[in-house]
């Protein structure tokens, strides 16, 4: 298969090229993976460039949820509005990039002379890779491209999302038996490691626990034949690794405060965070090119982006009004001063010609700034970690699955609410509230917490509120529409090169 034999070009680039704090695999008259792994070393440098690749791809599973991000303004056309005459096609090489870069190490780590700790912990690793990346793909494109354990130059045929799904979760609950806990976890100079960028038993539980959800959320749109499973033990394993992980305090813990989300969970390595990508630090990395790791770059501009002016907020792709944000975030909730800038005095006391009535996201507070040549002076990026998972998600995740399952998880449910309204003092949780619907509550309340971070989209799909938090067509969809893959990407050309087994979302077959 060209696409994958070039999936391995690209990864072998990555070896080449990493950081010079990298380990290196060190190749002889020409590069064979039997001569790439032949000692401890070669592994942790193999783990690192697979790292990497999801460290660089800085857009990892943001653009495809854009439509479902919570804003008062949308473009006309385009995936936002399910116009059919928009096709939104997206290229998968990058996520099988890491995928392969796992499998390549994977069948050497048994022939090294090394501790069978060491071993499981390096497996556990590539499990856990994996099932990271497949979670992304099913959530972005649906049926997918299934590659296991071997490295295949052959044609492959797409797999049911439900099918990759089983095997993603498979990998997690592997990944949890191998992983230690980020408290013991030790480099390959036996030095503590640091940064939760590098996996542990509390990131696998995290994956686990949002494959089980998806899988089980999203029943009503898996094909027929493919529905002949309990959603309920899916949304009790979901509920159990939320809690494995909510348990341990001594390793992750809420922030103190709302403004604290702005200025320590979301910058990295703070006590919030489950797993992350090191974005932060790497300034040869962070390039123009490289903009969009997180959801700030849509949303913020003045007063982060010091060459913008205030009146540019008006042209930003996702805007909300301040109106919007007092009524999102009622009475003594201090999020609304945390995740939006001066709300008050930006509302009261400038032109509206100026403002448009919009509020100004404050988020992500630090920027990289240019210092040479045409960037001089300029905005980058944000110069702060990549956060991929962090508790405040993983309450409201088994709150919700807690909902899911009724009976007596749902006084817990309505605790996981709490805790997180809690932290920021808003007003805990009442009986009435949107119609006494606790799961509609406690999505809201997501939408809430984690705004402007892109999990809206996913949580749309998986509680099936596309018609009711969606707009244009999504209004109108069918239920044969969403089982066709109405939500997913459409499969880029590029990617049916070199696989004539490949075929098109049946959705967008109709429509191309």
């Amino acid at each position: 298969m060209k696409t994958y034999k070039l999936i391995l070009i690209l990864v072998l680039q990555a070896w080449f090229s990493s950081c010079e704090d990298l380990l290196k695999v060190t190749p002889e008259n020409s590069v064979t993976f039997e001569n790439a792994f032949q000692s401890e070393k070669d592994i942790v440098s193999a783990l690192n460039a697979t790292e990497k690749i999801i460290r660089q791809n800085k857009a990892f599973s943001y653009w495809p949820c854009q439509n479902g991000e919570y804003s008062d303004y949308y473009p006309s056309v385009g995936f936002a509005t399910l116009n059919p005459s928009f096709i939104p096609d997206m290229q998968w090489i990058f996520y099988y990039q890491v995928i392969a870069s796992a499998n390549v190490s994977l069948p050497y780590i048994d022939h090294i002379d090394m501790p069978q700790e060491k071993k499981d912990f390096y497996k556990g690793q590539i499990y856990f890779f994996k099932a990271f990346t497949y979670l992304q793909i099913i959530r972005i494109w649906g049926d997918c491209i299934l590659l296991k354990d071997d490295v295949i130059f052959t044609a492959v045929a797409k797999s049911h999302w439900t099918e990759v799904a089983d095997y993603a979760i498979d990998l997690a609950k592997k990944a949890i038996s191998l992983l230690p806990d980020f408290d013991q976890m030790t480099d390959y100079n036996g030095n503590a490691i640091k940064y939760k960028s590098t996996p542990s038993k509390g990131a696998a539980n995290a994956v686990l626990a949002h494959l089980c959800a998806w899988k089980a959320g999203c029943k009503y749109m898996a094909q027929p034949d493919q529905q002949n499973y309990d959603e309920v033990d899916l949304w009790k394993t979901a509920e159990q690794a939320c809690t494995d992980i909510i348990k341990r305090t001594d390793l992750y813990d809420l922030e103190n405060s709302a403004e604290e989300i702005c200025t320590k969970a979301l910058v990295g390595n703070s006590k919030e965070i489950i797993y992350e990508s090191m974005v932060r630090g790497f300034e040869n990395e962070l390039t123009s090119r490289d903009q969009a790791f997180c959801w700030g770059y849509y949303y913020q501009g003045w007063p982060v982006k010091a060459e913008e002016n205030p009146g540019e907020i008006k042209n930003k792709s996702f805007r909300i009004y301040a109106k919007t944000v007092r009524e999102m975030f009622p009475g003594t909730d201090e999020r609304k001063n945390a995740f939006f800038y001066k709300l008050d005095s930006m509302q009261y006391k400038v032109s509206e010609e100026i403002t448009g009535g919009y509020a100004y996201p404050y988020k992500w507070r630090i920027a990289r700034v240019g210092t040479e040549g045409w960037q001089a002076g300029q905005f980058i990026d944000f110069d702060q970690n990549m956060i991929h998972f962090r508790l405040a998600d993983i309450i409201l995740l088994r709150a919700e699955c807690r909902t899911r399952l009724g009976g007596n998880y749902t006084a817990g449910a309505i605790e996981d609410l709490n805790k997180v309204r809690d932290r920021s003092k808003a007003t805990l949780y009442d009986a009435s509230e949107y119609g006494g619907d606790l799961r509609y509550t406690i999505f809201k309340e997501r939408e809430k917490e984690l705004l402007m971070e892109g999990a809206r989209y996913w949580d749309i799909i998986r509680n099936g509120y596309a018609r009711i938090e969606l707009q244009g067509g999504w209004l109108t969809a069918t239920d044969q529409d969403f089982i066709d893959g109405a939500f997913f990407m459409a499969v880029s050309q590029d990617d049916f090169r070199g696989n004539p087994l490949m075929r098109q979302n049946s959705y967008w077959l109709k429509r191309q």
